[in-house]
């Protein structure tokens, strides 16, 4: 029996947290794009270990500094709910063809950081999510170079290119045949939108569920900070993130690294 109107809906807002996941997990999309098929999620817990891997047990003082850095539920206006805890996980390296196009340097795009994820957070409404991540890289030096490569003017592009497809057909599996997932475009972030000492992304990703459409999009903005890459991601569903929100949630951030 077909899904009611309402239950239409409410399948769309409940992809939210999907997408949140999602977005936080494109470096292992990409790197699924660039080994020539397979799962992504197989693709990139298959990623290489090898040498220049950051993926060691932290310091219990540095895991401490991490998390602490890290958004939190009283950062958030009344409301909000939130999902899940913090989380260590190892995170992905950059694919052979990512790392190509962008042009890393080899030793760069093999690291796998160290990666500490703070839980979920979504507006009452179902219409903004947020997640924050930081990347523990082995040295200053890594982190800095892993922060300039993301900002490359290439990126973005080279994102969009090479990993657009395989977020799409992630996004879609997620929604269910109840829903069709249209083209994803991986942007950059536009002028005067951040500050120099930023940077980041945008991705756009629609969607139709029965009889409604709508727009997930999402903003990722990252900084450096000694060993540290901080990323904030910023979703909204049908309708953009609230803008004074991401400025806060952002100096936040930037405050406690």
């Amino acid at each position: 029996m077909a899904l009611s109107r309402l239950n239409h809906w409410q399948r769309a807002c409940a992809l939210m947290g999907a997408a949140v996941f999602l977005v936080a997990l494109l470096g292992g999309l990409l790197a699924a794009a660039g080994s020539g098929g397979g799962s992504p999620a197989v693709a990139a817990s298959n990623t290489s270990a090898g040498a220049g891997s950051g993926s060691a047990q932290l310091p219990a003082a540095v895991k401490a500094e991490a998390e602490r850095a890290l958004v939190r539920s009283s950062d958030l206006p009344s409301g909000w709910v939130e999902s899940g805890a913090i989380a260590t996980s190892q995170g992905s390296a950059w694919s052979e063809q990512l790392a190509g196009c962008v042009g890393v340097p080899e030793r760069i795009a093999r690291i796998e950081p160290t990666k500490l994820s703070s839980p979920s957070y979504t507006s009452a409404d179902h219409t903004a999510a947020v997640e924050d991540s930081i990347s523990v890289y082995p040295t200053t030096a890594d982190a800095r170079a892993a922060f300039a490569a993301m900002a490359d003017g290439k990126t973005p592009g080279c994102m969009n290119a090479i990993g657009g497809q395989a977020l799409r057909a992630s996004v879609q599996n997620e929604a269910g045949s109840g829903a069709s997932v249209g083209t994803v475009s991986i942007t950059k972030l536009a002028p005067g939108s951040h500050l120099g000492r930023l940077t980041g992304y945008s991705v756009t990703i629609p969607l139709v569920s029965g009889d409604r459409q709508l727009t997930i999009t999402s903003t990722a903005i990252q900084f450096v900070h000694g060993r540290f890459v901080h990323q904030l991601t910023f979703n909204g569903n049908g309708v953009a993130f609230p803008a004074l929100l991401q400025v806060h949630l952002t100096q936040v951030a930037e405050a406690r690294s």
